[in-house]
């Protein structure tokens, strides 16, 4: 679709959204033309809406009423409703995730940190851990089905739904002795990798689920959404969650924890300095 301010005469190609996700980015475009339409005459206004009513509508629109309505009936509502099944969809992986976090804490700890290391299924370290995950969520009856590798490399899970929407997972294990160093290098490879995994999937969010095996403290100066802490990476949105199965002593013998804090912009520059690292070289 291309619009013209002057004289607002457009080239509108035929309605071609043939998916729900092909439907709400028109509907997204329209929203955002109409917003920038503000600085014109009211001549040049109604002549643009009804254009954008009729590539909406499929059919050619003249009245201004008859106009806003049809974009707040298809565009609006169009972008509504995907919104809204959009955050109900992501709403029942967070809900899994949540309560995968607390089974591991509260009672497999031990079992967790022996697959990191002596193995499960023939893995070791995040590896094994990841098939536990795995094994996890689609045993909680999750509408996906297993993905094969991104053009990335090796994703740790992928997953697809009956809509064709991908969830993106990546799993990394922190070790009893690590270092502040050694954590940020970890945490930043991680996000690093579920961002160009969501970018291979034209995805806009990703997980990337911690097993915490040492007793220090691991604080990401991170933002929050819906009880799991985020950060934005090339424009995807990626939740991490740590989950905790170091081998804590009791209260009394515990002492002084040491705790690692890391600041977001810490965190984000160790990304881009990834970033640099895989540039295609000239």
């Amino acid at each position: 679709m291309i619009l013209r301010k002057e004289p607002f005469e457009e080239v509108l190609r035929d309605y071609d959204a043939t998916t729900f996700e092909a439907h709400a980015a028109i509907c997204l475009h329209v929203v955002k033309t109409v917003a920038a339409m503000s600085g014109m005459n009211s001549q040049q206004f109604n002549k643009g809406l009804c254009s954008l009513a009729g590539y909406v509508h499929r059919e050619q629109i003249y009245k201004f009423e008859d106009a806003v309505e049809a974009i707040r009936d298809v565009a609006l509502d169009g972008l509504f409703e995907y919104l809204d099944e959009r955050l109900d969809s992501d709403s029942a992986i967070y809900a899994v995730l949540l309560k995968y976090k607390q089974r591991c804490e509260w009672f497999f700890n031990q079992r967790l940190r022996g697959y990191a290391e002596s193995g499960l299924e023939g893995k070791t370290g995040e590896r094994g851990l990841a098939i536990d995950l795995y094994d996890y969520i689609l045993g909680q009856g999750v509408d996906f089905v297993v993905e094969q590798a991104s053009a990335s490399g090796e994703v740790d899970l992928v997953l697809t739904n009956s809509d064709g929407r991908k969830l993106v997972i990546d799993a990394k294990y922190i070790s009893v002795d690590v270092t502040k160093s050694a954590v940020v290098r970890k945490l930043a490879a991680g996000l690093h990798q579920v961002a160009r995994y969501c970018n291979d999937y034209s995805e806009p969010t990703g997980f990337l689920v911690t097993f915490i095996a040492t007793s220090k403290r691991i604080t990401l100066e991170l933002d929050q959404r819906d009880g799991l802490d985020y950060v934005t990476i090339g424009g995807r949105c990626i939740y991490y969650l740590p989950i905790l199965i170091s081998d804590e002593p009791s209260a009394s013998r515990s002492g002084v924890s040491q705790e690692i804090v890391i600041g977001r912009s810490e965190l984000i520059a160790q990304v881009e300095d990834l970033d640099v690292d895989t540039e295609p070289k000239p």
